[in-house]
């Protein structure tokens, strides 16, 4: 059906009595009627059929209401999904802080931070120098991040992301030192804060059960207090963790926690014999 353009309501009956009309008045007389009744035909004619275009002009009005309706529905629900999308990204790139327990207080005892480089590497549960956890690891991180340049940054990709990092964090010190080169001091309290570092970034219970006990059977051996004692058990300690997480990668893991006497025993004679020969060339 073609569209009405305009309320037929809003017409004005013609004046059939206009030339424009003759053709028609003529025809209508010459079937016998009076001119006066003839021009009452064509007007109650016209009546009939402005009657219906405007019950047909109503209903399209109707149409095009409830068409008008339905698209602006359409158009606010399109909108409310725009909207509720836009919330959706901006809630994702807010920053996230956790919730706190409000009876809680500090701990007695705070561990020293250590660099974000040993930071990255325990959240990739990568190999990492226990130096990075001694007091000169976490006292060397602390000086750096106040003096090396604040400008320098790097991609990297954090939480699904891109973004700037501190060089820093991806760089190693250069003042750290392998986990054999380190003094007993150092060693027991390195190993004591990079426990609690695992334990933070979730490493499983499996593995930081083992890791304890490899430290707990170091620091507690018989040997330390002999000669040479706590240098092979630094040496073994050292080379051991090495392994340990190279068969990992290599998804030939071992039990750590087991204390290999053989080969403690081997890295005993090989000290005993680095310093056998270095006696002899100070003679």
């Amino acid at each position: 059906m073609n569209r009405i353009l305009t309320d037929p309501a809003l017409e004005a009956q013609p004046n059939f009595e206009f030339p424009a009309y003759a053709a028609w008045l003529n025809a209508i007389i010459a079937g016998g009627l009076a001119r006066e009744e003839a021009l009452a035909q064509m007007a109650e004619g016209w009546r009939l059929e402005r009657q219906e275009r405007i019950t047909l002009w109503l209903q399209q009005s109707e149409e095009d209401l409830r068409a008008q309706r339905e698209q602006e529905e359409q158009e606010r629900i399109a909108k409310e999904a725009e909207a509720a999308e836009e919330q959706r990204e901006a809630e994702k790139k807010k920053p996230k802080i956790n919730d706190f327990d409000i009876e809680a207080i500090v701990a007695d005892v705070l561990i020293p931070r250590p660099s974000q480089y040993a930071l990255q590497k325990i959240k990739s549960m990568e190999y990492v120098e226990l130096w990075y956890f001694s007091p000169e690891g976490c006292r060397e991180a602390s000086e750096s991040s106040r003096t090396t340049a604040e400008d320098s940054f790097g991609l990297a990709k954090v939480d699904g992301y891109v973004a700037f990092k501190p060089m820093a964090s991806f760089k190693a010190s250069q003042k750290a030192l392998q986990d054999h080169d380190l003094s007993w001091r150092q060693f027991d309290m390195a190993k004591t804060s990079f426990l609690v570092h695992i334990d933070k970034s979730g490493w499983p219970d499996k593995h930081q059960q083992a890791l304890a006990l490899f430290f707990t059977l170091i620091t507690n051996h018989e040997h330390h207090v002999r000669p040479r004692g706590e240098k092979t058990l630094l040496r073994y300690a050292g080379f051991v963790r090495r392994e340990w997480h190279d068969r990992l990668t290599q998804n030939q893991g071992f039990n750590i926690g087991i204390f290999n006497s053989a080969l403690y025993n081997t890295l005993s004679d090989d000290v005993w014999e680095a310093e056998r020969d270095e006696s002899i060339k100070l003679v």
